[in-house]
């Protein structure tokens, strides 16, 4: 270590930094005392780069700039259950600290809760289901990293978008406008297959039912009891049809890769029953993993081929351009050689009215004579200098004009 950061002209310090920010191995302390002794300090391999791994560092490099890894899924297996036996009082570090947060958050339509961070795991729910929702999350990320699958907030190694939902458990066929809109993370929470991110948002659904508008809020008709259902008065109280939180949650998967449509859902049919499907989803977004690379692969592949058309429409447009210019020039260019010429013409009928006048002033007596010299050379300083070469030198060809 000592070596290599000589030769880089940095710290040793500053070096294991570096290895760990690039994830490479490096000796542990006595790692060279032990092989002098013949001590057995095995070298562990260089592990495959991982998301948002820095992959190539030179001196002055920031450390946290990393290259853009290709998305690769690993070879297709099969998840043992042993694999995803998790401890139930382990955190995952995605959701620690986000009950709190998402608590102390703004209540907006239907109950929803939106809190004032954008920094947090991909969670959107009432209040009641907060706790219920925040430990699914916990047990289906432990389960993914249990299985060798890394969950984390979107890395800036690339572009990763949030894919939009409807939280209605039966989607209307015509979208609803919201108002004010749900609340959505600034970086989505992703779990890497090999390098294959997929997205995870877990959501509480809303279902569409008949309600009344009894003081001062909508209330489901079936939740109303019969009694006071006969004791209302039509004329104070209306019926109509709103959106209301199930306690039900779904989760869902994504592609959070530019151009790509893949997702998959997993739905509550009654609240709890998600808990048993984890290391079936566990399973199904290992599955996913080469069918998302392959679409970021095609996506990536029609980006090319837009960006080598767009580049070719440039080209024909600046070559069209540049054909318009030539012709602009030439046809610019004839019309002024016109003009000079046209010029050149009256110079030369100008000259000869003055040589014509000046050789027919020597026919007339001398006060006359003085007279018309004096009128010569008044026409002479009102016409100006005329060299007939000067209009041509002045004229400018299509190339100096280009």
């Amino acid at each position: 270590m000592t070596k290599i950061a000589d030769h880089h002209r940095v710290s040793s310090s500053f070096l294991a930094r570096v290895c760990t920010r690039m994830n490479v191995p490096r000796p542990p302390r006595g790692h060279w005392v032990k092989l002098a002794n013949e001590i057995p300090s095995p070298q562990p391999p260089l592990p495959e780069a991982g998301p948002g791994d820095l992959q190539v560092w030179r001196r002055g490099d920031a450390l946290g700039a990393v290259s853009r890894p290709v998305p690769k899924a690993p070879a297709p297996r099969k998840i043992k259950p042993e694999q995803l036996r998790i401890s139930r009082s382990r955190q995952h570090p995605v959701v620690v600290g986000a009950y709190e947060v998402f608590e102390q958050g703004r209540v907006i339509d239907q109950g929803f809760l939106k809190p004032g961070r954008q920094r947090l795991v991909d969670v959107v729910v009432t209040k009641p289901q907060l706790e219920p929702a925040l430990k699914l999350a916990n047990q289906l990320f432990l389960k993914l990293e249990a299985a060798g699958h890394r969950v984390m907030f979107a890395p800036s190694d690339r572009t990763y978008a949030r894919a939009s939902f409807d939280e209605h458990e039966h989607p209307p066929k015509k979208p609803r406008h919201r108002h004010p809109a749900l609340w959505s993370p600034s970086k989505p929470t992703v779990v890497f297959v090999g390098t294959v991110a997929i997205g995870l948002t877990l959501f509480e659904m809303t279902e569409e039912l008949e309600a009344r508008y009894i003081d001062g809020k909508y209330i489901p008709t079936s939740k109303i009891p019969s009694q006071q259902m006969r004791r209302l008065s039509s004329t104070w109280n209306w019926s109509t049809r709103m959106d209301f939180a199930t306690g039900r949650l779904c989760i869902r998967a994504f592609s959070p890769y530019p151009w790509t449509d893949w997702s998959q859902s997993w739905k509550e049919a009654k609240q709890g029953s998600l808990r048993g499907q984890l290391d079936e989803i566990v399973q199904q977004l290992t599955d996913a993993a080469p069918v998302i690379a392959r679409l970021v692969e095609e996506a990536e592949e029609q980006a090319r081929i837009r960006q080598q058309e767009g580049m070719e429409q440039i080209r024909r447009r600046e070559e069209r351009e540049r054909i318009r210019l030539q012709n602009e020039a030439r046809e610019q260019a004839r019309t002024d050689l016109l003009s000079a010429i046209k010029h050149w013409d009256d110079i030369k009928r100008i000259q000869a009215f003055f040589s014509d006048a000046e050789s027919s002033v020597s026919n007339l007596s001398e006060t006359e004579r003085c007279i018309a010299m004096d009128k010569l050379a008044q026409a002479r300083e009102l016409v100006g200098e005329l060299d007939p070469l000067q209009a041509l030198l002045e004229w400018k060809g299509p190339r100096e004009r280009l």
